[in-house]
Parts: structure tokens; C-alpha cells; sequence
């Protein structure tokens, strides 16, 4: 699935354009809110300096806590 993911990320409008003519008409109003909510997003773009603090901070990820644990601490 990663590879279509790869493909979207570089899609133009023609393509999506095509996505759109293929979805399912159940789905429309779904899309259309998500597009409108894509138009009214004005937030500026993540800056470089927060992207590199971003990647260090995953660079730096642990091992992570084991799920039965978290169940044994919660008694679950």
C-alpha cells in the first residue's frame, strides 16, 4: 500500500480528477467536506526548523512499552 501512497503524494488534478469520477456516490459528501475543509485550512505550511525537530524527536524514539504491560498496569 505504500506505493500507492507514494503515487498520491505526486498526483495532479487530472488524476484526481479521475479519483473523483470513480468514488462511489455514496462517498461524494464525504469527499466534498474533506476538499472544502482542504480550501478553508489557512495554516501556514510546517516551517523547516520544526520538520528537523520533528525528525530528531523520531530519531530518538525508544523501544516502547509492551501491550500486556500496560494491561497488567491497568489491570485489564
Amino acid at each position: 500500500m505504500r506505493g500507492a501512497f507514494a503515487t498520491l503524494s505526486v498526483m495532479g488534478k487530472p488524476q484526481l480528477h479521475e479519483l473523483v469520477d470513480r468514488l462511489p456516490e455514496s462517498e461524494t459528501g464525504a469527499a466534498a467536506r474533506y476538499l472544502e475543509f482542504l480550501l478553508a485550512h489557512d495554516e501556514s505550511p510546517v516551517d523547516p526548523e520544526m520538520l528537523k525537530r520533528i525528525d530528531a524527536a523520531r530519531a530518538q524514539q525508544g523501544t516502547g512499552i509492551p501491550h500486556s504491560e500496560i494491561l497488567r498496569e491497568f489491570g485489564a
